[in-house]
């Protein structure tokens, strides 16, 4: 071992996760170490807090607060939901800095081969969000995989009878890519282009 164990679990971590080489993780483990005192203490801290962390009681994202700041806020509109895998995806939409509805985070994807059905995921949250608090429209914001595929039809196929306007973000995203991957230009144009699949007046 050539670097001090601590390192070591922090750096192996790190590589665990999916997108981050080794090598990242090594380089990211290392500029944290040299970080000056200050800031390297600031890290260190805001780790610690990291167990203070939970998932917002209405639409999944990570909040401190019973709810995350985007359903606390009054200037959100409440009746547009849009649904995605991962809190990471409502990042990368929200840096786009148009969308002003809420979420909606699954936590996954339907997928057979892994055993995830839909009672693995917050689908029946939704369900009940759609059925008690006037929600107008859904985006459909999953990524363009056949897992992605198989949660938007299992979702539109359910939601299509409840009155409500369901849009499903264009394909300007890849097939089999990630809308967290995507870049800006390309995340803009998908939701400029998506189109209303069902629902409405």
């Amino acid at each position: 071992m050539i670097y001090p164990e601590t390192l070591e679990i922090v750096i192996d971590f790190l590589s665990s996760v999916s997108g981050i080489s080794e090598r990242a993780a090594e380089r990211a483990v290392l500029s944290l170490a040299k970080l000056p005192g200050n800031e390297r203490i600031r890290v260190i801290n805001a780790l610690k807090e990291i167990d203070t962390i939970k998932s917002c009681s209405k639409c999944g994202l990570p909040t401190v607060e019973t709810l995350c700041p985007i359903c606390a806020s009054e200037e959100r509109d409440k009746t547009v939901v849009c649904v995605v895998e991962q809190p990471r995806d409502a990042v990368s939409i929200e840096k786009l800095g148009k969308y002003k509805g809420v979420y909606h985070v699954l936590g996954g994807l339907i997928s057979p081969l892994e055993n995830i059905g839909p009672e693995d995921l917050r689908i029946k949250e939704l369900f009940q969000r759609l059925k008690t608090e006037g929600v107008k429209e859904i985006i459909i914001a999953l990524n363009p995989t056949v897992e992605g595929e198989a949660t938007a039809k299992f979702l539109i196929d359910r939601i299509r009878d409840k009155h409500i306007k369901i849009y499903r973000i264009a394909y300007g995203i890849p097939y089999g890519g990630t809308i967290d991957m995507a870049d800006e230009l390309t995340l803009k144009r998908s939701f400029e282009d998506m189109k209303l699949l069902t629902g409405g007046d």
